[in-house]
């Protein structure tokens, strides 16, 4: 199962669409996004994908979780998420919750834990669990932005590059 990675999206929208575009063209269907998309009104983007997403720092909970509920039964939005897809157990949060992040990493416990918040790429493994940050489409960091694909049967992360 191949789902899609995205992060601090920041109300940038050229490159969630060029990051969605690849994502089609790839053929995924999910997408994990850890937060801080910051205007609802990104989810109509999203409706053709079942999407999980965690609450940022910068983003307004309640308006986003009715906007959701409204476009689709397929987004799922929430501060903290622990899913299973396809067979393994992954932990999603946006990571401006530092002490709840390391502690979810340090119990081992899961296949994956997806974050983002720091706007900087993280592919990392501790123990048994692999820790990613797909980087940040937007924001005030100016750094290279990202996006990424994880292939969840053969442990397979590829980075990609907004314009």
């Amino acid at each position: 199962m191949l789902i899609g990675l995205m992060s601090d999206t920041h109300n940038n929208r050229p490159n969630l669409r060029y990051a969605l575009d690849i994502f089609r063209a790839l053929g995924i269907q999910v997408i994990l996004h850890a937060g801080d998309l910051i205007s609802a009104e990104l989810l109509e983007e999203f409706k053709e994908f079942s999407v999980y997403l965690s609450f940022g720092n910068g983003d307004d909970p309640l308006i986003i979780s009715s906007k959701a509920k409204r476009l689709s039964e397929r987004f799922v939005c929430e501060e903290i998420l622990d899913l299973a897809l396809a067979g393994k157990r992954i932990f999603m949060i946006h990571g401006d919750q530092r002490l709840e992040l390391e502690k979810r990493i340090a119990r081992g416990s899961y296949d994956y834990v997806i974050h983002g918040h720091s706007h900087r790429f993280r592919d990392e493994r501790v123990d048994s669990t692999r820790v990613i940050n797909p980087g940040a489409l937007g924001g005030r960091f100016v750094g290279e932005r990202s996006f990424a694909t994880l292939d969840l049967m053969k442990n397979e992360l590829q980075r990609y590059f907004a314009p």
